[in-house]
């Protein structure tokens, strides 16, 4: 038998794809522009991780930001619910307690105003009676202790 003269055509396959190694220098400092954009960009890859496994995600705010060093961001992850939201256990909570200090159980998630600073109810906390509710500063996130009657007060306060 005689060997084919007849030659395979070069193979034209491509080199498997590499990660974009370059490496961005770190900034001196963080801002507040460049915190918001690798907050949305973390969230957003969250929320693609969390998909792949049929869960949704929920949060991605930041706290304890410290503009020389770092910040934290907590995210939550779970089975999403018939809306479409996550099961919170201090929302549901919240809205058990909620009567009990004077508050309505819609009043979990807003927002209230005092000393020029705003801030998020978060929840009730039942063992602290002095300063059951726990709220966060929306400027960073960091967790604060109200009385329910502040807390009143302030949600009936005019919005200025």
């Amino acid at each position: 038998m005689r060997k084919s003269s007849r030659k395979k055509p070069p193979t034209t396959a491509k080199p498997p794809a590499q990660a974009d190694t370059t490496k961005v220098p770190p900034p001196r400092n963080l801002t507040p522009a460049l915190c918001e954009r690798l907050r949305r960009d973390l969230l957003k890859a969250c929320r693609a991780v969390a998909e792949t496994h049929g869960l949704t995600v929920e949060g991605g705010e930041l706290s304890d930001i410290d503009l020389r060093h770092g910040f934290g961001i907590a995210f939550r992850v779970g089975i999403p619910m018939a809306d479409g939201a996550i099961f919170s256990p201090d929302k549901a909570l919240f809205e058990a307690l909620a009567s009990s200090f004077g508050l309505q159980p819609t009043d979990y998630g807003r927002t209230f105003r005092t000393q020029g600073e705003a801030f998020r109810i978060t929840a009730i906390n039942p063992n602290r009676p002095k300063y059951p509710v726990s709220a966060e500063r929306l400027a960073d996130g960091r967790s604060y202790k109200f009385t329910a009657e502040n807390v009143i007060m302030y949600l009936r306060a005019p919005s200025t």
